[in-house]
C-alpha cells in the first residue's frame, strides 16, 4: 500500500490561499452543473441530537473525496469548534487512497470559496458595506474569500454572542477592515451591499424588507429542511436565485423548499451555480436588483479543494507520511 499524505488544518491554510482555492471550486461547480461529476446525495444521520454527514464525489480532473463530517452547536460551551470532520482523498482510477485531511478547516475554506465565486458573478459593484450576521468560525472565511473578490473597507457584523462578534471585530480589524458592531440584523443589513448569513438559526435572520437595492444575499446556514435564515420577502424580492445543487437544497433546506411548496418560488427560477459561473445562466439581471445564493454545501467542493491540496502539497513538501 503506497504511504498516506496527512494535511493539517494549519497546511491547508497555508496550501489553499482565496487565489488558487476560488478558480479550482468554480471549476468544479461548472462540471457539476454540466453532469461529468458522480455526487450522490449525503448521508445524513442524527447523534445524541447532532447532524451528522457522509459526502462523496468523483470530479474530473481532481479524484474522489469522501468526507464524514459533523455539525455539534453545544460545542461553543465546550471550546470546541462547531463542525468537524475529516477528508480522505483516492486516486480514481486505481482506487487507491492517496491523503487524508483535517476537514473542518478545509469545509471552511471551501464554503468561503464557493461564496466567493457567487459574489464574482452576483454581486453589485464594489465598494459597499458587507454585513456578516453570524459571527463564528464559518464567517472569518467568508469575508476572506468574498472580499477578495469583492473589495470593500466596511464590515457590518451582528451575532447573539457578544463574545463571537468582539472577536470577529478583532480578526476583521487586523485584516484591515472597519467593523461596526451592529445591535440587530436588520442594522446590519440596512445599506448593505452584500449580506452574508453563517449561523446556525433555524427562523429568519434576513429580512427582505430591510435590504438594500442593489444587494447579493449569501446565505450558508438553516442547512435542514424545516430550517430558514432568509424570510418570504427576500425571495420575493430576489430577481435571481442561486444555489449550489437544485436537488440537494430541496432535500436540506427550508429557504427554498418551503417557498417552492408554498408557491412563492417557481424551480425554473432556480439557478445553480455552475450554470452562472459557465455563463448558461445569469447571475444578475439589472444593476439595481437584490441577488440570492443559497448554499447547502457539495462533496465536489471537498474533493476539489482536496485534490488542489494534495497537488499543491506534494509540489512544495508539505504534510507528512504515514504507512496504513
Amino acid at each position: 500500500m503506497p504511504k498516506l499524505l496527512v494535511l493539517s488544518g494549519r497546511d491547508l491554510e497555508e496550501l489553499l490561499r482565496p487565489d488558487i482555492l476560488i478558480g479550482e471550486i468554480e471549476k468544479a461547480f461548472v462540471s457539476y452543473s454540466s453532469g461529468l461529476t458522480v455526487t450522490p446525495p449525503r448521508t445524513v444521520m442524527w447523534v445524541e441530537g447532532n447532524w451528522w454527514g457522509v459526502m462523496q464525489s468523483y470530479v474530473p480532473g481532481y479524484g474522489v473525496g469522501v468526507k464524514v463530517v459533523n455539525v455539534v452547536p453545544a460545542n461553543v460551551e465546550r471550546g470546541l469548534p462547531t463542525i468537524q470532520a475529516v477528508v480522505n482523498l483516492f486516486d480514481p482510477h486505481t482506487g487507491t487512497p492517496l491523503a487524508v485531511m483535517e476537514g473542518g478547516v478545509l469545509t471552511a475554506l471551501r464554503t468561503g470559496a464557493a461564496s466567493a465565486v457567487s459574489a464574482k458573478h452576483m454581486a453589485p459593484e464594489p465598494g459597499g458595506p458587507v454585513a456578516i450576521i453570524g459571527t463564528g468560525y464559518q464567517a472569518r472565511y467568508q469575508l476572506r474569500f468574498v472580499s477578495h473578490v469583492y473589495k470593500t473597507e466596511e464590515v457590518r457584523a451582528y451575532d447573539v454572542r457578544e463574545e463571537a462578534v468582539e472577536s470577529f471585530r478583532r480578526y476583521a480589524e487586523q485584516l484591515g477592515f472597519r467593523v461596526s458592531k451592529c445591535r440587530s440584523p436588520r442594522e446590519a443589513v440596512e445599506g448593505a451591499s452584500v449580506v452574508i448569513e453563517a449561523s446556525t438559526t433555524r427562523t429568519p435572520v434576513i429580512e427582505g424588507a430591510y435590504l438594500s437595492s442593489p444587494a447579493h444575499v449569501i446565505s450558508i446556514g438553516a442547512h435542514v429542511r424545516d430550517a430558514r435564515a432568509l424570510d418570504d420577502d427576500v425571495v420575493r424580492r430576489a430577481e435571481v436565485v442561486v444555489v449550489d445543487s437544485r436537488e440537494a437544497v430541496m432535500l436540506e433546506t427550508g429557504d427554498i423548499r418551503i417557498p417552492v411548496e408554498a408557491g412563492l418560488l417557481s424551480m425554473d427560477r432556480v439557478y445553480e451555480l455552475g450554470e452562472v459561473a459557465s455563463g448558461r445562466r445569469p447571475g444578475r439581471l439589472t444593476r439595481e436588483g437584490v441577488t440570492v445564493f443559497k448554499s447547502v454545501g457539495l462533496a465536489i467542493q471537498d474533493a476539489a479543494a482536496a485534490a488542489a491540496a494534495y497537488r499543491l502539497a506534494l509540489e512544495r513538501g508539505m504534510g507528512r507520511f504515514v504507512e496504513l
